[in-house]
């Protein structure tokens, strides 16, 4: 039987740190969750793990694709578990890492999805009604009255995933939500154990993104987003451009913002999306809640988490085990 842990949650809450500890404890391989860590060169902006941590651990679909090249779930699906695959053939734990909430959604699914098919038409005119990024949000909030289980899982700023259940729901009257339920009914290609990460203070949650944008500034972000944009990342009509971070650093470098407005609109929308990814994995049925701070509202030390963890994880294991 096909298998897999995961580790999700929302961007800021230690995904990265813990799942290094996690996989050397339990012999792991890791499997990138992240629709953005795909994307070579895109490093700081989305807080890839660290050369050292990927020599530590073995990764997988990280840092592969050129960020001229569109991916999407389906794609994530095919490639995951052909390496998942081969992990388990080679004796040693897959385990899913990242706050992707479609990428998870898609591996879950159990059946077909028979949605309508996508027209690019529809699609590229939908686009063209796009200007500012006051249009990409009142689409998301179109899309949140209809559908908002599909928006929670989508960052406004991704309008063709957004355009995309849209187009679905005008062209059949149902939801993605509907089509992706549908999907879930039969026996399932992977079965996925796994923990999310939360937090009972959010508004810690919200300083450590602040942080961590502040930290990116530090390391480089302008300078990797500058380099991105000779590279042609603001030229065509790419998916890794709509990416938080290089977007607003991209809108300064365009001339649209100074640099700490671009800054702090980097910060709101983390924050935003941070939200979105703790309500969507707060509903992942049979997920287990890890919490990362104290019910006072402080950090956990790594080593208690990491003790948590690990009996749950090796809980999971076990099932599937037996299975």
């Amino acid at each position: 039987m096909r298998w897999a842990l995961a580790l999700t949650g929302p961007t800021a809450s230690g995904k990265t740190a813990l799942s290094i500890e996690l996989a050397k404890i339990l012999s792991a391989e890791i499997i990138c969750l992240d629709s953005m860590q795909i994307y070579k060169g895109m490093d700081i902006g989305t807080a890839k793990p660290t050369e050292k941590e990927r020599a530590a651990v073995p990764h997988h679909l990280v840092d592969f694709l050129p960020f001229s090249e569109n991916y999407n779930a389906e794609n994530y699906k095919n490639d995951s578990i052909s390496v998942i695959d081969g992990i388990l053939e080679g004796a040693k734990v897959p385990m899913l890492v990242g706050g992707t909430g479609l990428y998870a959604d898609t591996l879950m699914s159990r059946g077909a999805n028979a949605a309508p098919e996508s027209d690019r038409e529809y699609i590229n005119a939908r686009l063209a009604e796009i200007k500012t990024e006051e249009d990409a949000h009142a689409l998301w909030q179109e899309l949140s009255k209809v559908d908002p289980k599909s928006a929670e899982a989508v960052h406004e700023n991704n309008v063709k995933r957004v355009l995309r259940a849209l187009e679905i729901y005008e062209k059949s009257g149902k939801t993605k939500t509907y089509f992706d339920d549908l999907s879930k009914k039969g026996e399932p290609a992977l079965r996925i154990g796994m923990i999310t990460l939360d937090f009972h203070n959010r508004e810690l949650l919200y300083s450590r993104v602040n942080e961590r944008v502040d930290e990116m500034m530090r390391e480089g972000l302008l300078e990797e987003t500058e380099r991105l944009a000779r590279e042609g990342l603001f030229d065509g009509d790419y998916t890794a451009a709509q990416a938080i971070g290089y977007k607003e650093i991209g809108e300064y470098l365009k001339g649209q913002l100074t640099l700490p407005e671009a800054v702090e609109n980097l910060k709101l929308a983390t924050r935003r999306y941070a939200k979105r990814q703790l309500t969507w994995f707060r509903h992942v049925e049979g997920a287990y809640r890890l919490y990362m701070d104290t019910q006072d509202g402080a950090m956990r030390p790594l080593s208690d988490a990491l003790s948590e963890a690990c009996s749950v994880f090796r809980g999971f294991i076990e099932e599937f085990n037996k299975i």
